[in-house]
């Protein structure tokens, strides 16, 4: 009996613990919140440059469409013209590298390969006319081999979703 009271003393000191831990692993992916300087209310994001040759001309377009998108739905900063916004993002791709291979089985064929976007982003505090940062960013996108250009468009699209994850996250906590 001693035992089984034990256990439950046990179990009821843990418990608080456990249920911190379940929520913190379970907590879903969210910027909403996160603290900027007072004086930043609105941010712009001007077309990004392409320096990737990568050839594909939509790809400028998607990463900044992608990005305004995660800005609007974060909601920390609203978006607005260059002219009034207090800060502004702006960015360059510098490479896409595709069809690179990531997992080989055994008879030493891809069965994995890979998708690597890197940038270069700046982000400006208008208001007080200084550069906050300045870094590269990099991101890539599984795909399975033998997809062809599905699969790689696929990975893509997975670096990209990374990627506008990790701009957002450094803009609106990492100041």
């Amino acid at each position: 009996m001693t035992q089984r009271l034990r256990s439950f003393w046990i179990i009821l000191y843990l418990s608080p613990i456990w249920i911190g831990a379940a929520s913190i692993s379970g907590c879903a992916y969210s910027f909403t919140g996160a603290s900027v300087p007072a004086h930043w209310k609105s941010i712009t994001i001007p077309l990004f440059d392409d320096e990737s040759n990568y050839g594909q001309p939509s790809l400028r377009e998607d990463v900044t469409n992608m990005l305004i998108q995660k800005f609007q739905r974060d909601n920390t900063l609203r978006l607005s013209d260059r002219q009034s916004a207090t800060v502004e993002l702006k960015g360059t791709i510098i490479s896409v590298t595709a069809d690179q291979p990531t997992a080989v089985s055994d008879g030493a064929q891809a069965t994995r390969m890979q998708v690597a976007l890197r940038t270069r982003a700046t982000l400006i505090d208008h208001t007080t006319n200084k550069e906050v940062w300045s870094k590269d960013f990099s991101a890539t996108g599984d795909y399975p081999a033998g997809s062809g250009q599905d699969g790689r468009a696929q990975g893509l699209a997975i670096a990209l979703e990374n990627l506008t994850d990790d701009l957002l996250l450094e803009t609106v906590s990492a100041w």
